[in-house]
């Protein structure tokens, strides 16, 4: 009999307790515990998906139509961070430390906002949705910045919970606690939620970049990314500025307009709020005409390297479904993979270890993400990537951008499977309440879209 798992994790700062998630005792709450699942044959993935390198479900269930985000308050992800050296007393040497809850704002757009208020750029954990009710940590870079008890915005709040000898980072972020309620669930929810969870807690899951990675389906991040790595800097600026997309308004249009035929001053002023990135574009353009990459540096650096990073995200995914297709185990160590020791609870891995390196009693195998760093060691996922590297028509080597260095991408591993803990759910009706653990950088959608398999995964709330 499969022993259970209790809903209780937290995370531990400098020995006091600053996240603790509570035990929920619901009498019908179901919850997993690992159970092998054989490989079954794939099934193909939505438009939308396979346009980003998502080929293939893992689930062989049917498609359970349902819908998530209703509201804002129905997907709900928090942070579950690590620090050592957190205080509670006020030190000159040591940066303020910063819970900000926040709805309908991205990372990015928060951090601006919060830097703006401690007048000092800050430093976080890791992007947070920003279609849902996120809970994330935040620190100044400076010692010199503004020390506010509490920072209050139209769409977040930040409060001053301690203090840390160094500023955040990603390396503090142990992995992201969800709830997600989805509605007008079709009748076999809880048989499609089950079949979902049990794969997922075998490690048997994949770990694909989410839809929301990349941006709109007009003009995505990674298309943005993929221009920038091949040099062709005029099609990037294209695509941010010339291309028409589906959310664009009458006013947009126009602007749109004016800068295709080069009045890009024009644009500027027709341009809508909420289009500040293109502004800055067009702003460079106008000052010097057919400078495009003077136009691109325009563009904030932190979102001009995303803009890499998708495609990286892209090139990734579409590894992992050549893994998939050719029946790759995901979950368990093959010899000639790179690897990772695994923590007790699932969620975090050591540092990288070489295909050349004796494994450990309990590791996971790694993939790699593709950079200017990347070297084919002959394993079983490097051929995957190569293979992915060949159909985009690209080399390693490219994602060291000579005329833009600034953006240029290393590379790094990423486990091919999902790392979940604690997963259970109550259905209710035509109602499905979800609670689960993932590790940092994973997606909460790629989980739920196995079970929605969702034709239009907009519309279903989980793009």
């Amino acid at each position: 009999m499969c022993p259970v798992i209790s809903y209780l994790h937290f995370a531990e700062l400098a020995g006091q307790t600053l996240l603790r998630l509570p035990l929920d005792s619901h009498a019908t709450q179901k919850q997993m515990c690992f159970v092998p699942r054989p490989h079954a044959p794939l099934m193909p993935a939505a438009d939308a998906e396979r346009a980003v390198g998502i080929d293939w479900y893992a689930t062989t269930s049917a498609p359970c139509p349902a819908r998530a985000r209703s509201t804002v308050d129905e997907f709900a992800v928090e942070e579950l961070v690590q620090l050592s050296g957190l205080v509670t007393e006020a030190r000159d040497d040591y940066y303020p430390l910063y819970r900000v809850e926040k709805r309908s704002l991205d990372t990015l757009h928060m951090a601006h906002e919060l830097s703006e208020a401690l007048r000092s750029k800050v430093s976080y954990g890791g992007l947070k949705d920003k279609r849902a009710f996120a809970v994330q940590y935040a620190t100044p870079t400076s010692l010199r910045s503004a020390r506010p008890p509490q920072v209050t915005r139209a769409k977040f709040t930040a409060s001053l919970v301690g203090y840390v000898p160094s500023p955040l980072s990603r390396a503090a972020l142990v992995g992201n606690r969800f709830e997600v309620v989805l509605r007008d669930c079709c009748p076999g929810i809880e048989t499609a939620i089950e079949s979902v969870f049990r794969l997922a807690e075998a490690r048997r899951l994949p770990n694909f970049y989410g839809l929301q990675r990349f941006g709109t389906a007009d003009a995505g991040t990674h298309r943005i990314g993929r221009a920038l790595v091949k040099r062709e800097f005029e099609e990037a600026v294209r695509l941010m500025l010339f291309g028409e997309s589906s959310a664009d308004d009458e006013t947009t249009r126009a602007a749109r307009e004016a800068m295709t035929s080069g009045r890009f001053e024009e644009g500027v002023r027709l341009l809508p709020r909420g289009r500040d990135v293109e502004r800055l574009v067009a702003r460079e353009l106008s000052r010097r005409p057919r400078d495009w990459v003077g136009a691109m540096r325009g563009v904030p650096v932190r979102l001009r390297r995303l803009y890499v990073q998708a495609y990286q995200s892209m090139i990734f995914n579409k590894s992992l479904s050549i893994a998939l297709t050719r029946g790759e185990e995901l979950s368990e160590f093959r010899e000639g993979d790179n690897w990772a020791e695994v923590s007790a609870d699932g969620l975090v891995t050591s540092r990288i270890r070489g295909v050349r390196d004796p494994p450990g009693a309990r590791v996971v195998p790694m993939m790699q993400i593709v950079g200017y760093a990347f070297r084919d060691y002959g394993s079983r996922f490097d051929a995957c990537v190569m293979e992915a590297l060949e159909t985009e028509g690209i080399l390693p080597r490219q994602f060291y951008i000579q005329e833009m260095q600034e953006v240029s991408a290393e590379g790094g591993f990423r486990r091919p499977h999902l790392a979940l803990r604690d997963g259970s759910w109550d259905v209710e009706g035509t109602t499905a309440a979800l609670k689960f653990m993932l590790g940092k950088g994973q997606y909460a959608t790629i989980l739920l879209r196995e079970i929605v398999k969702a034709a239009d995964p907009a519309g279903a709330g989980i793009a």
